[in-house]
C-alpha cells in the first residue's frame, strides 16, 4: 500500500493562478469568466463545481493553459487521477511547466502506483527549484518504496538542516537494515578494556559558575567545585563505562524494550556512557528540586552541532529523541546551566554492545556466529577496534587497551588549589542579595590535586586541527 503524500494541494492551486486586480465595478457588476469562477470555487474546496469551470475556460480559449492546469489539480483532488494525468498532460503541450506543477503530476502518478515515473518526475522538480522541502520528502518515500535505502537516507541528509521535522519523519520510514530473528547456538564474547600510562585527573567545575550552588553543593569537594571523573579505573588498570559495540550484525536479537533512562539526581546522571540508536526516545527523569536546561548535541565530520534544548523544571520528566544527522558517530546530552550533569553516547545500529563494569570487564551474549569488528569507546580517547570469530555455542574473548597519552579532552577552568574563584563562594551572599545558604554536603569528592600543573602532569588543551578520528 502507498504511503499518502497529498498534503499542500489546495495552496499549490494559488501557484497556478495569474491574473491582474479587478476593479470595484467590475467585482459587483460584471459576472466572472469561467476560469475566475473556477478558481474562486477551488479556493472554497468545491472541486466538482469548479471542473466544469475549468473546461468552458479551455474550450473558448484553447491557449488557457492556466486552466487545463489547474483542470488536473481539480482532478487530483477527486481522486480521479487518470483524467488529472490527461490534463496535465496536455499543459505541458501548451507550454506550461514549473517545479511545482512537476511535483503534482509526480503525486498523481504515485496514486497511479507508477512509482518509477512519479520518481523521475519528482526528481524533475528538484532539478528546477532545489528549495522544495515538501517534495523531497515526497521523493525520499518514492525511494522507499523503490527499496532505494541509501537514497532516502541521503535525502534525510540533506534534509536535515533545512526542514528538521519532515527529516526525522522520513527517517522514522525508513526499514531499518538490522533484522530481529531468533539465534539458535549462538555465542558469546568477553574482554576487559584497560588504559595504559598515568591515571588522567578528573575535571573540576566551578559551581559558583552555576544557578543554584546551594543545592549543587550536596556533591560537591566542600570549596564548591564539582568533580567529574572520565576516567574511573580499577587496580589493575580496567577503565569502567566504556562502549562496547560489535559491528556488522545483520540480523539477531531484539534492541532492549524499555526505554532509555537520563536519570537525574543532585545534577548528577545516572550513567557516563551509553549505546543509542538514532531517533531512539530517551525518559529524561529529573528528581532535584531545581530545573534543568538539558540539550543534545551530535558530533558529525569532526564538528558539534546542540540538536535539542529544552528546560525540565524540578522533580518532572520528558521524553526527548537522539535522532541526529545521519552517519553522526558520538551523542551527548548534558545540561546547559549545570555542564557537569552530562552523558555521552556512541550510536549503534544493533542490540549488541554493552557498557564495561567497574573492572573493564564486559560480556556480550547471544551473538550470531559470524567474524565481526568490535569497537572499543570513550568519549576522550580515539576508538579501538579488534576482529572476532563468533563459533556457535562458543565463548571468544577479545581485550583492548587504551593508551593514556591518546587523550583529546578540552579542559575546563580547573584550578581548585587556588582562590581565583574560590573568593566568591566563600562570600555567603546570593547573587542578586540576600543570605546565602548552602546544602549540607552529602557526598564529599575528595581527590589529591597537588600535583596538577607540575612537570609530566600536561593538561594542555588538545590542537583541535589534529583532534583524532574515531574512523
Amino acid at each position: 500500500m502507498l504511503l499518502p503524500v497529498f498534503r499542500r494541494l489546495t495552496l499549490l492551486i494559488a501557484l497556478f493562478f495569474c491574473l491582474g486586480p479587478m476593479t470595484a465595478a467590475q467585482v459587483h457588476s460584471a459576472p466572472l469568466p469561467p476560469f475566475e469562477k473556477a478558481m474562486q470555487l477551488s479556493k472554497q474546496g468545491l472541486w466538482e463545481d469548479a471542473i466544469p469551470l475549468f473546461q468552458q475556460a479551455v474550450e473558448e480559449d484553447p491557449t488557457q493553459k492556466l486552466a487545463q492546469a489547474n483542470l488536473g489539480v481539480a482532478l487530483s483532488q477527486l481522486n480521479r487521477h487518470q483524467e488529472a494525468m490527461l490534463a496535465y498532460d496536455k499543459a505541458l503541450q501548451m507550454g506550461y511547466d514549473s517545479a511545482d506543477f512537476r511535483y503534482l503530476r509526480g503525486l498523481s502518478l504515485l496514486k497511479l502506483e507508477l512509482v518509477d515515473e512519479a520518481g523521475k518526475e519528482m526528481e524533475t522538480a528538484l532539478e528546477m527549484n532545489p528549495l522544495m522541502p515538501e517534495t523531497l520528502y515526497d521523493l525520499g518515500l518514492v525511494y522507499i518504496l523503490q527499496e532505494r535505502g541509501d537514497d532516502a537516507i541521503a535525502i534525510v541528509k540533506k534534509l536535515y538542516r533545512r526542514n528538521i521535522i519532515l527529516s526525522e519523519k522520513l527517517f522514522n520510514e525508513i526499514p531499518p537494515k538490522y533484522k530481529v530473528t531468533s539465534v539458535d547456538n549462538g555465542g558469546h564474547l568477553t574482554g576487559q578494556v584497560k588504559l595504559n600510562g598515568r591515571t588522567p585527573k578528573p575535571r573540576a567545575f566551578h559551581l559558583i559558575f552555576s544557578p543554584n550552588v546551594e543545592f549543587c553543593s550536596r556533591i560537591s569537594d566542600g570549596r564548591g567545585h564539582r568533580v567529574l571523573h572520565d576516567f574511573i579505573l580499577s587496580r589493575d588498570g580496567g577503565l569502567k563505562e566504556t562502549v562496547v559495540a560489535i559491528r556488522g550484525v545483520k540480523k539477531g536479537k531484539p534492541f532492549p524494550q524499555k526505554m532509555q533512562v537520563f536519570h537525574i539526581d543532585r545534577c548528577q546522571a545516572n550513567q557516563y556512557a551509553i549505546g543509542v540508536r538514532n531517533g531512539e526516545d530517551i525518559l529524561i527523569e529529573n528528581t532535584d528540586p531545581i530545573r534543568h536546561e538539558i540539550a543534545t548535541y551530535q558530533f558529525y565530520n569532526r564538528k558539534v552541532r546542540q540538536t535539542s534544548n529544552k528546560p525540565v523544571t524540578a522533580q518532572s520528566s520528558q521524553v526527548r529523541t537522539a535522532f541526529v544527522k545521519p552517519g553522526s558517530d558520538e551523542f551527548i546530552m548534558k545540561c546547559n546551566l549545570h555542564p557537569f550533569l552530562q552523558t555521552h553516547g556512541l550510536f549503534v545500529d544493533n542490540p549488541y554492545y554493552t557498557i564495561t563494569d567497574s573492572q573493564g570487564r564486559f560480556e556480550i551474549k547471544d551473538i550470531p556466529p559470524g567474524t565481526y569488528e568490535v569497537t572499543a569507546w570513550h568519549p576522550y580517547l580515539p576508538a579501538e577496534t579488534g576482529t572476532i570469530t563468533i563459533e556457535p555455542g562458543k565463548a571468544a574473548v577479545l581485550d583492548f587497551q587504551f593508551e593514556s597519552e591518546k587523550i583529546r579532552r578540552k579542559l575546563y577552568s580547573n584550578d581548585t588549589k587556588g582562590y581565583r574563584f574560590n573568593t566568591w563562594f566563600d562570600s555567603k551572599e546570593q547573587f542578586y542579595g540576600g543570605e546565602r545558604v548552602d546544602d549540607p554536603v552529602e557526598i564529599l569528592q575528595n581527590f589529591d590535586n597537588s600535583n596538577r600543573y607540575e612537570a609530566g602532569e600536561d593538561l594542555q588543551p588538545f590542537d583541535e586541527w589534529n583532534f583524532p578520528s574515531n574512523n
